[in-house]
C-alpha cells in the first residue's frame, strides 16, 4: 500500500508541475511602447527608377532618394502622431540603410519638435522643457536576416528559377519561419566581405552565412530584447518616478523607444514578443505580413516573471475585436495608449 500511495503522491506532482508549466507565465513591470519603422527605400529595394528589387540581407546598401525622402516624412510623422510623448532611446542596426534613416528621421523629428516647442514656450512664457532621446544606439542584433547565397541576386529571376531555384523554395525562403536560405561559402568574396566588415563588430563567430527567421529571432532578437531594450525602457521609466513603486497596476505606462530596422529583424521582434512559436494561428499572420519601407508600427509589451518571455499588450481600438498580433498603424497610437 505504501508504495501504491507513492506512486499516487508522485502522479500527482507531476501532473501539478506540467500544469504550471504549461500555463502563461505573469506579466510584470510597465507596459512600455516600441515605434517600430523600417528603413527607408534603399537602392536595391526597387522604387528607385533604374533599380530593381534584390536579395540583400546583411549587404550593405545605402538608401536611395527616395528612401532619404521617406526617412525625412516618418520623423514628421512621429512628431505628429507623438505629441505629448518622451521617446526615450532610438535603436538602429548596424546597416548602412537603417543608420542613415534613423539619422535622417530623427533630424527630420527634432527640427519639428524644436519649432513646436519654441512656438508653445511664446504663447504659454514658462518653462518648457524639451528632450532629446537619452540614447541612440546601433546593436548589429536588429540587422536584416542574413538571405545567404540569395544575397545580390535581383528577387523576380530567382522566383523564376533563373538561378537554378523552386519558385516554391523561394516562397518559402523569403516568408516562412522556419526555412534557412541556401548558405554562403566560407570562399565566397561575399563572405570575405562580410567578415572582413562586421568582425569587429559582433565578432566573426557572429556574422552568419545564411539565417532563418526562427534563428533570428532566438539567437539575435530575444537577446536584445532581454539584455538591451527592456533594461533601458525600464531603467527610463524608473528614472521619472519621483519614489520607488512597484508595478501591479497592469495600465502603468512605462518607456517607448523607437526601433529602426528591416522588414525581418521586425518581423522576428514581433515574433518574439507575441510568442508566435506557440501558436500555429499567429505564426501564419506573422508569416504573412509585410511590412513597407518607412510605415511606423506600434507594439506595446510587459516583460514576464520568466526571463526572456515577454507578453504582448493589445488596447482595443474602436469597433475593433482584441488583436493576437496586436501591431497598429502608428496614425493610431493616441488610440492605443489610452
Amino acid at each position: 500500500m505504501l508504495s501504491v500511495s507513492l506512486i499516487l503522491i508522485h502522479t500527482s506532482l507531476l501532473l501539478l508541475s506540467n500544469a504550471l508549466v504549461s500555463q502563461p507565465k505573469r506579466p510584470i513591470g510597465p507596459i512600455h511602447t516600441l515605434i517600430l519603422t523600417r528603413h527607408g527605400d534603399s537602392l536595391w529595394n526597387g522604387k528607385h527608377p533604374g533599380c530593381q528589387e534584390t536579395f540583400t540581407g546583411w549587404t550593405d546598401i545605402g538608401l536611395s532618394p527616395i528612401g532619404e525622402q521617406e526617412a525625412i516624412r516618418t520623423g514628421e510623422l512621429l512628431t505628429q502622431f507623438t505629441k505629448g510623448v518622451t521617446i526615450d532611446a532610438l535603436f538602429t542596426s548596424a546597416l548602412t540603410r537603417a543608420k542613415m534613416t534613423a539619422h535622417e528621421c530623427w533630424w527630420a523629428y527634432y527640427d519639428r519638435l524644436e519649432q513646436q516647442y519654441q512656438e508653445q514656450k511664446q504663447q504659454q512664457n514658462d518653462n518648457l522643457q524639451y528632450q532629446a532621446p537619452a540614447q541612440f544606439i546601433i546593436d548589429h542584433r536588429l540587422n536584416e536576416r542574413h538571405y545567404g547565397s540569395l544575397q545580390g541576386l535581383i528577387k523576380a529571376d530567382t522566383a523564376a528559377g533563373v538561378h537554378g531555384h523552386l519558385p516554391e523554395e523561394v516562397y518559402q525562403w523569403r516568408r516562412s519561419w522556419h526555412a534557412i536560405p541556401p548558405p554562403l561559402d566560407d570562399n565566397d568574396p561575399r563572405r570575405i566581405e562580410e567578415l572582413r566588415m562586421y568582425g569587429n563588430i559582433c565578432g566573426e563567430e557572429n556574422v552568419p552565412k545564411s539565417e532563418s527567421l526562427a534563428q533570428v529571432a532566438e539567437q539575435r532578437i530575444r537577446p536584445f530584447l532581454t539584455e538591451t531594450l527592456t533594461p533601458i525602457l525600464d531603467s527610463s521609466y524608473d528614472s521619472k518616478l519621483p519614489s520607488p513603486k512597484g508595478y501591479e497596476d497592469e495600465s502603468t505606462v512605462g518607456g517607448t523607444a523607437l526601433i529602426v530596422a528591416h522588414a525581418n529583424s521586425l518581423r522576428a521582434l514581433i515574433g518574439v514578443i507575441c510568442n508566435a512559436d506557440q501558436d500555429n494561428q499567429v505564426l501564419k499572420k506573422l508569416e504573412s505580413m509585410k511590412i513597407p519601407t518607412a510605415s511606423p508600427l506600434v507594439l506595446r509589451y510587459r516583460k514576464t516573471a520568466e526571463e526572456g518571455i515577454f507578453f504582448p499588450v493589445d488596447s482595443v481600438l474602436e469597433n475593433e475585436l482584441q488583436n493576437d498580433l496586436p501591431v497598429y498603424p502608428l496614425t493610431s497610437y493616441s488610440k492605443i495608449i489610452c
